[in-house]
């Protein structure tokens, strides 16, 4: 699983059959969320396999800039809205998560091919 490689190639796999269960309407009861719930556990996991033999703590410091942003996403909500409603404000943050998760582990990957 170390293999940036492999691990995009099951990224597309995941979402090519997730597509296809949806199309024949195995899925159809569920909306797009499902998918992108599970993206981003799935990218944490994978940048732990990439990141886990390297000297620098590249994967602490993503997990810690997450939540510095997950307190400020909190804070900046309550602020301008006067109140948190858990459901909307865990669908942006998660929504967020996927972003920056993303973008993560497009750095990682690129960051592969150079540490190994």
């Amino acid at each position: 699983m170390a293999n940036p490689l492999v691990q995009i190639g099951l990224l597309l796999v995941v979402i090519v059959v997730w597509q296809l269960l949806k199309r024949i309407k195995l899925l159809s009861k569920m909306k797009n969320g499902p998918l992108l719930d599970v993206l981003p556990v799935i990218l944490l996991v994978f940048m732990w396999f990439l990141t886990n033999t390297w000297d620098a703590p590249w994967f602490a410091t993503m997990i810690c800039i997450w939540m510095i942003g997950a307190i400020f996403l909190t804070v900046v909500w309550g602020l301008a809205r006067g109140e948190i409603l858990w459901d909307q404000f865990l669908l942006l943050f998660w929504r967020a998560s996927l972003i920056f998760l993303t973008l993560a582990y497009l750095v990682t990957i690129v960051a592969s091919f150079w540490i190994v």
